[in-house]
């Protein structure tokens, strides 16, 4: 017994040798963990680029495109404010315009990151801890969970805002342990760079005093005037957010009323918990439940909160418990859907930061067993082999459009959102196709999913764009009329449903319902090159007026120069007398590909 007093004496004497002798397996379990992290989620780097807010933040972004810095810095984006992760997307635009891989790459690279940070971070408060470091990390690092943050490209800003987010807390936790003024100011600088990439940094704060709690800081006077700059941060970034998203909180309150969001939040903490350990069934979209039908597991989702809020009060004496599981609660408190957060009820990328609560409690736990060697080994294999498996099969779900969504139609067949992001999805392949069963066959499946669709939402504005798109391609054109009525009734400044009901006005030779509707487009939306085409050939063809029609050809130029737009412009210029100009455009069409009649070639050579 004496002996075994002396050995512990040593270990508190000498705690920096102790650390610094466990460097070299420091760093070798982070290059093993770092490894596996990049393999298991390498196939995403062969993705493209999805229809799931892809085409917002990267195609059809025209802030990248120079890039735009005052705009970068100036505008929201998606309904929040972060000029950091465009400023990164306009980086990869830079580097590899519209080509994905290069977006991707950057996203595994900030993983991959990030997950040494989570070792490093849970080195230093678990008192060097090998074990539980390296599970935390491993955990972070190859969730199934963690997939959608890493391989959809728009969650840029998860990856980017974690990153700092993660360095902020480590010169902070610097700072409480050496008291030196550099580690407090890094901190809080990290932070607003946390900020700049992410909104949902604000919380950081509560997480300081949840450090202080760790390290046995006291409550007083000086631990609270610290945290003044950086709650004056978060609230300016609240504001900000608040100020984008205030008509989207009104309207989700008035979709769900507050005691059911209450279920909600209940709910939200619950499913997350248990697919901490269980993480199915995973989805790109979890819908809510149907109005006035929220089924029991909400239902007595409360229970669960109760038993945990019991167990927490149970074993409040055990410190990593309470951390472990604050920090997984408060890192969530931006996402309990008491005021909506996106189109799903549950989202799988809002566990990246907060699963670090969840693996630390898990990692001192089984530190603390007896014979704990042999459990080590085999809780390692386990995670590797089950979640390292599950993850590298989820990353080929996010292939493209088509994958993703026969994913989640998989879990959720009538789901409106999923259903008509797959006939988008079709719909865009068609127009590549040229007659034939094929294309048949895409245009009456996308037609089903928007009729499955409305069916179970009237109101789904996504449905009734689609369809009328849909009933175009099929030449239905009152159809399409009707469906373009309904979008206008539920959006009366939707542009799609006006250029929709003006090119079917065109169709059924009513020139001038078809030029107010496309003018109406236009005015809600001028960067359109195809509504300025569909009006120029309605003035072409129908109206005959070709000053007016030259006009759009030559906007839809500017916009975006196709051949046969320089080939239309071409029979203007002819119609106008101004043979110069006509075949100068026709010589343009024809080196871009656009075929034209040998009988106009000879009319502009004469």
């Amino acid at each position: 017994m004496k002996k075994e007093k002396q050995k512990k004496s040593v270990k508190t004497v000498l705690p920096k040798n102790q650390g610094a002798g466990k460097k070299p397996l420091m760093v070798l379990w982070v290059g093993v963990i770092v490894a596996l992290t990049a393999y298991c989620l390498s196939p995403m780097l062969g993705n493209g680029f999805t229809n799931w807010d892809d085409e917002l933040y990267v195609v059809n972004n025209t802030l990248l495109h120079g890039p735009d810095w005052k705009g970068i810095f100036s505008q929201s984006v998606v309904s929040n404010y972060h000029p950091f992760t465009i400023a990164s997307l306009a980086f990869n635009y830079s580097v590899s315009k519209l080509n994905p891989h290069s977006y991707l790459l950057l996203n595994l690279i900030l993983h991959v990151l990030n997950t040494a940070l989570v070792f490093y971070f849970i080195w230093n408060i678990s008192g060097k801890k090998v074990f539980v470091s390296a599970l935390c990390a491993l955990i972070f690092g190859i969730h199934p969970m963690h997939v959608e943050s890493v391989a959809w490209i728009s969650e840029r800003k998860d990856v980017l805002y974690t990153f700092f987010f993660l360095l902020s807390l480590h010169f902070y936790w610097q700072y409480i342990i050496t008291e030196k003024k550099t580690g407090y100011w890094m901190s809080l600088t990290l932070f607003i760079f946390s900020l700049l990439s992410k909104p949902a940094a604000i919380i950081l704060p509560f997480i300081l005093l949840l450090l202080d709690y760790w390290k046995n800081r006291p409550i007083n006077k000086k631990t609270i005037i610290e945290k003044i700059p950086f709650l004056a941060a978060a609230i300016v970034f609240a504001a900000i957010t608040l100020q984008i998203q205030s008509h989207k909180a009104v309207a989700s309150l008035e979709l769900h009323p507050m005691w059911e969001r209450l279920f909600f939040a209940c709910y939200v903490v619950m499913i997350y918990f248990v697919r901490f350990i269980v993480p199915y069934p995973l989805s790109a979209f979890h819908p809510y439940p149907p109005q006035n039908n929220l089924g029991l597991s909400i239902l007595l989702s409360p229970l669960f909160i109760a038993a945990l809020a019991g167990t927490l009060w149970y074993f409040k004496k055990n410190k990593f418990f309470v951390f472990g599981i604050l920090f997984f609660v408060i890192n969530l408190l931006l996402v309990l859907q008491i005021i909506a957060i996106g189109n799903t009820l549950v989202s799988e990328r809002y566990t990246y930061v907060p699963y670090i609560g969840l693996a630390f409690m898990a990692g001192m736990l089984i530190d603390k067993l007896k014979s704990k060697t042999l459990i080590n080994y085999a809780v390692f294999a386990l995670i590797v082999v089950v979640f390292g498996s599950m993850t590298y099969e989820r990353t080929h779900v996010w292939k493209n459009s088509g994958t993703l969504w026969n994913d989640a139609i998989g879990h959720y067949a009538n789901a409106p959102i999923p259903l008509t992001n797959r006939a988008n999805y079709n719909c865009k392949i068609v127009e590549k196709l040229s007659a034939g069963p094929v294309r048949d066959s895409l245009l009456q499946l996308s037609l089903q999913d928007c009729n499955t669709a409305l069916k179970y939402n009237p109101h789904h504005v996504k449905g009734y764009e689609n369809r009328g798109l849909i009933f175009l391609h099929l030449n239905r054109n009152q159809e399409a009329v009707a469906d373009a009525d309904s979008l206008i009734k539920l959006e009366p400044d939707n542009k799609l449903g006006y250029s929709t009901r003006g090119t079917a006005y065109t169709r059924l030779n009513e020139p001038e319902k078809a030029v107010a509707d496309l003018t109406k487009s236009i005015e809600l939306f001028s960067g359109d090159d195809f509504v300025y085409f569909e009006r120029a050939t309605v003035y072409f063809n129908q109206l005959k007026d070709y000053k007016a029609a030259l006009d759009d050809f030559e906007r839809a130029i500017q916009i975006n120069p196709r051949g046969a737009y320089y080939l239309y412009s071409s029979y203007c210029f002819a119609n106008l007398g101004d043979k110069v100009k006509a075949r100068e455009n026709m010589l343009t069409a024809i080196q871009m590909g656009e075929k034209v009649s040998d009988d106009y070639q000879k009319s502009l050579s004469q």
